[in-house]
Parts: C-alpha cells; sequence; structure tokens
C-alpha cells in the first residue's frame, strides 16, 4: 500500500471546532519535553502528548531522515487524536527541512485553533541543561553540536519564538490562546475528551515556562486553513 500524501492545499479537515493543536519545537536541550510533560500532566485526559522521539526512536527506532517513516505515522496519530475529540500537544526537534510540510499540512487542515511555538535556546544554555538531564551519557556534546541549528523556524513566518531565560510576561496568553474559546468550565460533561477538563488555556497558563513569548507575524494561530485576526472564536 503506497504511503498516504499531504493533503495541502486542498482543505480536508481534521477535528473539530473544539479541538486545539499545540506544536512544540526547538533544539535539544531547549526544554519543550519538560514544558509538554508539565502541561499533560497538570491536564489529564483528553490531551494525546505525541512526542516525536517516542515514535522515531522508540518505537520505530529509526533515523531523522528526510522521507522517514515516523514523519507520516506522526501525521496520522495526531490527526487520529483530533477527529476522537482530544486535543493534541506534539512536541519534538521537528526540523523544518524534514517535517514542515507535514506540520504546514495538519495545521492547514485542522478545523479547530492550532498554534505553533519554537523554543529558542543558545547552543551554550542546551549544554547546560543537558548535562543535567538522565540521558546525559547517550550522546557527546559533540553530537549535540552537529545536531544544533540555530532559529530553525517553519518558513510560513506563524510560530511564536519563546526566548531563555526572559520573564514570563507574556508566554502565558500567547501559549493559553489555543484553549481560549473553549467554553466548557462549569458546564456539564459530555462524552467528548475535549470536554472532560477546564479549557486548556486555564492549564497551559499555569505552566511557569519562565520565558516571554515574541510574535513574529500577526494572526499566527490558524483554523482550517484560514489565518486567523484574534484567538477567539467568532
Amino acid at each position: 500500500m503506497s504511503p498516504p500524501t499531504c493533503s495541502y492545499p486542498e482543505t480536508v479537515c481534521t477535528g473539530s471546532h473544539d479541538t486545539r493543536l499545540i506544536v512544540l519545537r526547538g533544539n535539544s536541550g531547549s526544554g519543550k519535553t519538560s514544558v509538554a510533560r508539565a502541561v499533560r500532566v497538570a491536564y489529564g485526559r483528553g490531551l494525546a502528548l505525541v512526542g516525536q522521539d517516542v515514535v522515531r526512536r522508540d518505537l520505530l527506532r529509526e533515523r531523522d531522515v528526510h522521507g522517514g517513516v515516523n514523519i507520516g505515522l506522526i501525521d496520522t496519530i495526531a490527526r487520529y487524536s483530533l477527529d476522537h475529540g482530544y486535543h493534541v500537544l506534539l512536541e519534538g526537534i521537528l526540523t523544518a527541512s524534514r517535517y514542515g510540510a507535514m506540520l504546514e499540512s495538519l495545521r492547514h487542515d485542522h478545523a479547530g485553533i492550532s498554534a505553533f511555538f519554537y523554543l529558542d535556546v543558545s547552543f551554550a544554555e542546551t549544554l547546560r541543561r543537558h548535562d543535567s538531564r538522565p540521558q546525559r551519557s547517550e550522546f557527546t556534546p559533540d553530537q549535540m553540536r552537529e545536531w544544533y541549528q540555530e532559529r530553525d523556524l517553519l518558513p510560513d513566518g506563524s510560530e511564536t519564538v519563546i526566548g531563555e531565560g526572559q520573564s514570563s510576561g507574556g508566554v502565558g496568553a500567547a501559549v493559553a490562546a489555543p484553549g481560549a474559546p473553549d467554553s466548557s468550565a462549569g458546564q456539564p460533561v459530555t462524552t467528548s475528551p475535549s470536554r472532560r477538563r477546564p479549557p486548556l488555556s486555564a492549564v497551559i497558563t499555569s505552566i511557569a515556562v519562565g520565558q516571554r513569548a515574541q510574535h513574529l507575524a500577526p494572526g499566527g494561530y490558524i483554523r482550517c486553513g484560514r489565518r486567523l485576526t484574534t484567538c477567539l472564536d467568532k
């Protein structure tokens, strides 16, 4: 069976008006996995955490190459989760040159609100953080230097950049935006996983990232192929 092709630019809606897609990208040691796990623990059921390393390294044991099998599998897992009412938080290095087309297609097709974030951390800081990680013996500083790509942003300019060591002033509102339209708090619980918890915004806002968000371009949130001028549903 031939592998599926991206639907972009044809719109094939994935998920629903209520689902939220958040993508956290950044170099190794930038903190994306820690932030994603904290959000996952705080939110609980109803939020699918899709980790690039889990799919590529643990599940497939595949090298990170152009056209890798993991790219399509990550896309499939994210879409399946959204189609079944789950919010999705996708995190990983997700190099733009290899994963950009898949991410663009996923954002374009998502019927709910999507928000993409890039954790911009210097190489020196990634080394410092890596030294305190449990997996620090799995690869060397020289390997990390080889992998490191400075500001590997997606070409469409819709990502929000979060810099290292800055105040948390703007990040709460920026990262919370994907959940802002969810008004389910205080309403009866339904069978939809995305309605079993308070708005995603309330959870993400409570995560102490310790960094400040800087928008690269206005209207960076996309719903099903249409660029939004506001984060709130009309």
